[in-house]
């Protein structure tokens, strides 16, 4: 299987993270690295899959908000993954996204449909998720948990009853904060959380809040299976995340019925 990744430019590069063209190898699949030249016929033949990797902040003002903690943002990087996504999405390509394609896939839902703002919004800026700088830690260590579903995150069934965690590494400062009562959220499109926390958020001490950072969503009837990440599963080396989605993509539409 061919999985597309979107490369970011510099005045006289594009770059890709080794990470994630040797995640995509090792997990056994061939990486295809797209860049904005390649006609979008040609990149669809040549992809079976779409990863939208993690980078920069993305531009606000396109969604209509104030640039008030956005870093290095690019709208042209931004209008070139934009575009791979929705014709991925249109064609039933699988998309998997990682941190920066995480929040572009959730911008994107938010934006098709207006009434996903009563359950969720994105957050600028965040704190104590972008461990990485603030304590020093290599990118490959595990920083904090996260609580999630199996059958959502891996298409695993598990044998056991929950609540399930896994420690992850954090690299964000941006982050989309949902309700949490309202994990699932169903309509002529399906969101679904697989992973989230409450770390960083002001929750006053003793007091319960319906606030969560989702960490890992899916999304169904959407025209392709999707399937984003908040944190850098490429790093932690975590294969069958990668194999799961992409050779049991499909099952994510029954993983809703099933959790």
């Amino acid at each position: 299987m061919k999985i597309g990744i979107t490369a970011s430019s510099s005045k006289t590069q594009y770059f890709v993270n080794q990470a994630y063209v040797q995640y995509v190898a090792d997990a056994g699949f061939t990486p295809i690295i797209i860049t904005p030249e390649i006609p979008d016929n040609v990149v669809f033949e040549m992809i079976e899959g779409l990863l939208l990797p993690g980078g920069i902040d993305l531009d606000p003002i396109y969604y209509g908000e104030d640039n008030t903690s956005s870093f290095g943002v690019d709208p042209e990087k931004d209008a070139f993954e934009r575009k791979l996504f929705h014709i991925a999405r249109e064609r039933g390509i699988p998309i998997f996204g990682i941190c920066r394609g995480f929040q572009l896939i959730a911008r994107e839902y938010m934006r098709a449909d207006n009434k996903m703002f009563e359950f969720m919004y994105f957050c600028e800026h965040i704190g104590e998720h972008n461990q990485v700088d603030n304590q020093q830690l290599s990118r490959n260590i595990h920083q904090h948990f996260v609580e999630y579903v199996p059958q959502t995150l891996y298409s695993i069934k598990p044998d056991k009853p929950g609540p399930f965690h896994t420690p992850v590494n954090s690299m964000h400062h941006q982050c989309l904060i949902t309700d949490f009562k309202q994990k699932n959220v169903l309509g002529a499109r399906q969101f679904k959380m697989a992973a989230w926390t409450q770390r960083g958020l002001k929750i006053a001490k003793n007091k319960m809040s319906t606030e969560a950072v989702c960490e890992a969503f899916c999304i169904t009837n959407w025209g392709s299976p999707i399937l984003a990440v908040q944190w850098h599963p490429e790093e932690l080396r975590d294969f069958s995340l990668l194999q799961n989605f992409f050779t049991k993509g499909g099952a994510y539409t029954n993983n809703l019925k099933m959790s």
